[in-house]
């Protein structure tokens, strides 16, 4: 989760823009908007909340994609920011994927019935017995060396 983190403050930095040339297009609510986007993803991130986390990025893709169209980024910040999310979105998916638990498999056998249940029931305790008694000559056995 860390790591996730990590990368995810590496895009803010990219985001912040550093210092933008008055010809950038990328100032005012479009910086502000993939900024909040970033926020948004690193606080699920923090909280351990992956998939929420995933839910943030995918809304931050949307609004980079929706910047790019307008032209209020420019190509190689969107293709440093676009690199960044696939960064964090295979690190999402792979803590997504070790939270999912391994469902046990269900048993497809017929459930026995009464008079099965109550053979094997039989069977157990005589077993047990047996092996009560087998415990019990052991242990005369010993005694007796």
């Amino acid at each position: 989760m860390r790591k996730i983190i990590a990368v995810v403050l590496g895009v803010c930095v990219l985001l912040s823009g550093c210092a933008t040339a008055p010809e950038d297009p990328y100032v005012g609510a479009t910086a502000e908007s993939l900024q909040n986007g970033v926020l948004a993803v690193t606080d699920a991130s923090a909280a351990g909340d992956p998939v929420s986390a995933l839910a943030r990025l995918d809304e931050l893709q949307a609004a980079l994609l929706d910047a790019n169209a307008k032209g209020t980024v420019e190509q190689s910040r969107f293709d440093s920011i676009s690199a960044a999310i696939a960064l964090v979105r295979a690190d999402l998916e792979k803590a997504i994927a070790a939270q999912v638990e391994v469902v046990p498999e269900v048993s497809q056998e017929t459930p026995m019935t009464d008079k099965e249940a109550k053979k094997a029931a039989e069977e157990a305790k005589k077993a047990a017995e047996e092996a009560q008694k087998e415990a019990e000559k052991q242990e005369k056995d010993n005694k007796d060396d």
